[in-house]
């Protein structure tokens, strides 16, 4: 998030300040034992991870890889997709290229289409959302209003009798 914030491109594009959401996907890959020379070596781990973000303007995509190399992790790389309202989506590369997106049989991609499905279900998920509570919230009043006639019906059945006994003395 650090890079993004401080790239000009990205934030010419998309407007600043840059958040992340809460939606993400990620694949963890390799980091076994292997044999190199006869000699066992552990191997590099790999995270792939996709995950949308959001400026003041526009709406992204963040693809990531990342891979861990004796301890320190190295970003192989790092694009944004960001829709546009006129002509195809622009991917800008901050780190990386179009060949790194397509390491891994394009693993990145295979992310890529559940991300944008679950970014297109949001609105439905917000409407649904909101007729839900709006249907919780008609429950409530009903139920508090049928408790009310409820006391009244109470209150009333027990005053006749009083009035009754009242009236007999």
């Amino acid at each position: 998030m650090r890079r993004l914030n401080t790239s000009a491109e990205i934030l010419e594009v998309m407007g600043a300040p840059l958040s992340g959401t809460d939606l993400r996907a990620y694949v963890m890959s390799a980091g076994g034992l292997r044999l190199k020379n006869f000699k066992p070596k552990l191997g590099g781990k790999r995270c792939f991870l996709i995950f949308p973000i959001r400026g003041s303007e526009r709406k992204g995509l963040v693809s990531v890889e990342v891979k861990k190399k004796k301890g320190q992790y190295d970003m192989k790389l790092l694009a944004v997709d960001i829709p546009m309202t006129t002509g195809p989506d622009q991917r800008f590369f901050l780190i990386g290229d179009e060949e790194e997106y397509k390491v891994g049989g394009g693993l990145i991609s295979e992310l890529r289409d559940p991300i944008v499905k679950a970014m297109a279900a949001v609105k439905e998920f917000e409407a649904l959302d909101q007729k839900e509570e709006e249907e919780d919230e008609e429950r409530e009043l009903e139920e508090a209003e049928r408790k009310n006639r409820e006391e009244i019906d109470k209150l009333e059945k027990g005053k006749i009798p009083r009035l009754l006994q009242f009236e007999m003395r």
